[in-house]
C-alpha cells in the first residue's frame, strides 16, 4: 500500500502541477500573450470577431455515416454532438475572455498589463452559422445557442431602431449599450451569395440577429481650432485670425456585401442594397478628416492576385439556371472601386477637395479564414484604353500592409484605406480575434486606425487542458479514496493488535 499511495501522490503531483499552469494560461491567455488594443486610451475600440459558423444537425447527422453499421454511425454522431458542445464553449472563452474577464481583471488590478481594456463596440463580420440551406427549426436552433451559449452577455440591436433610411439617429445611439451590442454582418454561409438570397432567408437573419445594411454616427468631444490666416487680395497674409469648432466623428456602415454584384436571384433585394449604398454616397459628408469611416463587410474587396490568400474568384451557376452568381472571394473590382471612391470621397466631391495624405478610414471584413491586411490608396495608375493607347490617370491600387512603406507604394500625398480581413475565431485558424481601435489626430487633422490580433490557439489546446483538468479530478477523488481506505486499514490492523494484545493478556 505505501508504495502504491507513493506512485499515485507522484502522479497527482505532477498533473495537479500541469493542470494549474496549462488553466492559468488558457484562462488569462491574453495576458500571458500580452495582447492589447493598439491605444488602450483610444476612444473607439473594437473587439472584431469573423466567421464563428456554427455547424449543428447537418454535421451530427452527416449523410457520409449513412453507410456506416449503425453503431458506428452512432458513435460518431456522438463524438460530432461532443465536439459541437465543445466548440460553442470555445468560442464563447474567446469573446468572455477579450470582452469581460481580463478587462475587469486589468480595470482592478493596476501592476497587470492594462493594454487589454474594455470595448466600446463587438461586431462578428459574417457567417454566424455555418449554412445557409438548413431549415427554420435548425437555424433558430443554432439562433439560440449563438445567442445563450457563445454570446450570453450579448444583446442585439433593439427592434426599431433604425430609421427609414437605415440610419440608427443619434438619440437612439446615444441610449444603445454598445459595448455588449452585437453589430452583426450577413455572410454567405448565413443567407447565400446574390444568386442564392431569398427574401425569407434576409427575413430569419433579420430577425435573429438583426438589419443587414445600416449606419450610425459616433460624435466625439468637439474643440476648438485656430485657423491660419488667410491670404488677403494682394497675396499677403492677414493677420486676422479665428476659432472653430471641431467635431470630430466617425460613420459606421454595416454593409451586405453578398449582393452587390451580379446577376442576382432576387432584384428588388439587390436593389434594397443598391438603395442603401446610393443614400450613404449621398450624404454630405465632412471631407477635411474629420468624418473617419468604419466599413463593416463580409466579402473582402477586390485585390490582386497574390496580396491575399483567396485570389480574385467569381463562379456562376449554368445556363439553364440563369447563370446567376454562386460564389466570390472579393467584391468585384468595379464595385470595390465605386465603394472606395463614394465611401471615401474620391467619386463624391472630386479629388481635388480631398485632403491629401490622409487616412480617410478602415475597412473590416471577413470571408477569407486565413485572413490579410491591405492597404488601398489612389494614385496614378497607368491604363490602356479601347484605342490601345496607354495612359496615366489616377485611380486604386491595392498592396500588403506591410510594404506600405517601401518605394512604389502609398505617396504622401496619397490619400489611403487600410482593409484587413480578420483571420477566423474558429478553432482550426487559431481562435483569432482582432482588436482595433481608433482615434483623431488633432495635428495632422485625421482619424489614426490601427489594428492588432489575438489568439488562443487551436481547439485542441481548449480540449487537452480541460481533460487534463478532468483526469486530475479523477485521480485527486482517486488518491482520497485510497488515502481513506488506507488509514482505515490501519486503523483496523491496529485495533486488531490491541484487541489480541489485551487477550492475550488477559489469558495469561
Amino acid at each position: 500500500m505505501p508504495s502504491l499511495l507513493s506512485l499515485f501522490s507522484l502522479l497527482l503531483a505532477v498533473l495537479a502541477s500541469v493542470s494549474v499552469l496549462s488553466t492559468t494560461a488558457l484562462y488569462f491567455y491574453p495576458l500571458v500573450l500580452n495582447c492589447s488594443y493598439p491605444n488602450p486610451s483610444a476612444p473607439f475600440r473594437l473587439l472584431t470577431l469573423a466567421d464563428p459558423q456554427l455547424e449543428g444537425n447537418t454535421a451530427i447527422y452527416s449523410k457520409r455515416y449513412a453507410s456506416s453499421p449503425r453503431w458506428i454511425s452512432q458513435l460518431r454522431s456522438f463524438r460530432k454532438s461532443l465536439d459541437l458542445w465543445g466548440n460553442d464553449l470555445y468560442l464563447a472563452h474567446i469573446y468572455r475572455t477579450l470582452h469581460t474577464t481580463i478587462p475587469n481583471l486589468t480595470s482592478r488590478f493596476s501592476f497587470l498589463p492594462q493594454g487589454l481594456v474594455h470595448p466600446t463596440h463587438v461586431v462578428v463580420l459574417g457567417d454566424l452559422i455555418g449554412s445557409q440551406w438548413i431549415n427554420d427549426e435548425e437555424f433558430a436552433s443554432r439562433g439560440t445557442r449563438f445567442w445563450n451559449t457563445v454570446f450570453p452577455s450579448a444583446q442585439r440591436l433593439p427592434e426599431r431602431a433604425l430609421s427609414e433610411r437605415n440610419r440608427i439617429p443619434g438619440v437612439v445611439v446615444d441610449k444603445i449599450p454598445w459595448p455588449n451590442t452585437l453589430i452583426n454582418v450577413v455572410g454567405n454561409h448565413d443567407i447565400g451569395y446574390s444568386g442564392d438570397i431569398r427574401p425569407d432567408l434576409i427575413k430569419r437573419f433579420e430577425d435573429t440577429y438583426g438589419p443587414v445594411n445600416y449606419a450610425f454616427s459616433i460624435p466625439f468631444p468637439s474643440f476648438e481650432q485656430e485657423t491660419a490666416p488667410d491670404d488677403g487680395d494682394d497675396g499677403a497674409k492677414k493677420k486676422n485670425k479665428k476659432n472653430v469648432t471641431i467635431t470630430p466623428s466617425l460613420r459606421m456602415i454595416n454593409l451586405n456585401s453578398l449582393n452587390i454584384d451580379s446577376p442576382a436571384r432576387d432584384y428588388d433585394i439587390q436593389m434594397q442594397t443598391y438603395d442603401f449604398m446610393n443614400s450613404l454616397f449621398g450624404e454630405s459628408g465632412v471631407w477635411d478628416g474629420t468624418v473617419g469611416t468604419v466599413l463593416l463587410t463580409h466579402v473582402p474587396l477586390h485585390k490582386p492576385e497574390g496580396v491575399c490568400v483567396d485570389p480574385p474568384m467569381e463562379k456562376y451557376y449554368e445556363e439553364k439556371y440563369g447563370s446567376l452568381l454562386k460564389e466570390q472571394n472579393h467584391i468585384s473590382q468595379g464595385a470595390s472601386e465605386m465603394l472606395l471612391g463614394e465611401l471615401f470621397g474620391v467619386r463624391r466631391v472630386g479629388e481635388e477637395k480631398v485632403p491629401r495624405g490622409k487616412e480617410m478610414g478602415i475597412i473590416l471584413t471577413g470571408h477569407d479564414h486565413e485572413g490579410c491586411d491591405v492597404v488601398h490608396w489612389h494614385a496614378d495608375v497607368e491604363k490602356t484604353g479601347e484605342d490601345g493607347v496607354k495612359k496615366v490617370e489616377k485611380g486604386w491600387k491595392s498592396g500588403k500592409w506591410g510594404r506600405k512603406g517601401e518605394e512604389g507604394m502609398v505617396g504622401k500625398d496619397d490619400i489611403w484605406i487600410r482593409e484587413v480581413t480578420v483571420r477566423s475565431m474558429m478553432g482550426d485558424f487559431g481562435g483569432n480575434a482582432g482588436l482595433t481601435t481608433a482615434e483623431f489626430d488633432r495635428e495632422t487633422m485625421s482619424w489614426k486606425f490601427q489594428y492588432s490580433t489575438c489568439p488562443v490557439g487551436t481547439q485542441h489546446i481548449w480540449w487537452t487542458v480541460h481533460i487534463v483538468d478532468f483526469i486530475t479530478l479523477v485521480f485527486g477523488v482517486s488518491y482520497g479514496l485510497i488515502v481513506l481506505i488506507a488509514n482505515r486499514m490501519d486503523s483496523a490492523g491496529e485495533k486488531s493488535k490491541a484487541n489480541g494484545a489485551a487477550k492475550t493478556k488477559k489469558e495469561q
